[in-house]
């Protein structure tokens, strides 16, 4: 009878153990067919890097001249600020900024004059001049933006920062490209979001040398200007959300620039 037993064990537990294996092999492959794959983006051929960079570089370069007039919110949460804002500008980077009071009555000018900034608040008269470099700039600007970027931005231009290699993928299943431009050993210093032709830029993001983002670009509400597409809303934010954005009411490309536009005590004639 114990014989009996210990045989009828043994054959149980043999089986037991063919069992188990076979659950072990056959329920991970029932588990993987189970999950959702992740979807793969169509395939398609990539744009030329070379081409792109070089179309955009080209639309800032005959972008000689422009003049604009917007509103523009600053600051998060409960100190949001908003104002009117006219601007002008002309190649090589120099810029003049004048925010308006109720009256139309200019209460800040900020200036770029080549590699030099000048800044003048007049409600109570004072002045700031400086070197245009990056840590001076972003002091005011709540942003740590290039001189020359800045002077894109507010033409509608994205920013191009100096890098040593590029890559593109494809961003969405429905179209619209990934462009990340790196430096040495790979580091990531830039991504643009392309619209699906691949001529367009919807966002910037920027980065900085440990990797961490700076600043993020949003542009849209594009208008055909001439053989330009030009954003009419540019909203900036960085990993604390929103700093500031800007509402284009009016822009005009190839303006004659007054003398004396990019000297800070000279008043120039506002655009109504």
């Amino acid at each position: 009878m114990n014989r009996r037993y210990k045989a009828l064990r043994n054959r149980w537990i043999e089986r037991s153990a063919k069992v188990s294996i076979l659950a072990a092999v056959l329920f991970p492959l029932c588990f993987y067919g189970c999950v959702r794959r992740p979807q793969a983006f169509p395939t398609r051929p990539s744009p030329d890097v070379r081409r792109i960079l070089e179309s955009l570089k080209q639309c800032r370069n005959d972008l000689k001249s422009f003049r604009g007039v917007g509103r523009v919110k600053t600051g998060r949460g409960t100190r949001v600020k908003a104002f009117r804002m006219v601007w002008i500008g002309s190649q090589p980077q120099n810029l003049r900024v004048e925010t308006l009071g109720p009256l139309g009555q200019p209460t800040l000018t900020f200036v770029i004059n080549g590699s030099n900034f000048f800044l003048r608040s007049h409600q109570d008269n004072r002045y700031f001049k400086g070197d245009a470099t990056l840590g001076n700039l972003s002091r005011f600007l709540s942003v740590s933006v290039r001189a020359e970027d800045l002077f894109g931005l507010l033409s509608g231009q994205p920013p191009i920062l100096p890098f040593h290699h590029a890559k593109i993928r494809a961003s969405t299943a429905d179209g619209g490209w990934l462009l990340s431009l790196h430096k040495k050993w790979g580091r990531l210093i830039e991504k643009m979001w392309l619209k699906d032709d691949a001529k367009g830029v919807e966002q910037v993001e920027v980065f900085d040398c440990w990797g961490n983002l700076q600043y993020r670009v949003a542009f849209s509400e594009f208008h055909q200007m001439e053989s330009l597409c030009l954003p009419h809303r540019i909203a900036i934010s960085d990993t604390h959300g929103p700093l500031w954005s800007l509402t284009v009411e009016k822009f005009w490309t190839k303006v004659s620039i007054p003398d004396g536009a990019y000297n800070l005590l000279k008043q120039v004639p506002k655009v109504n």
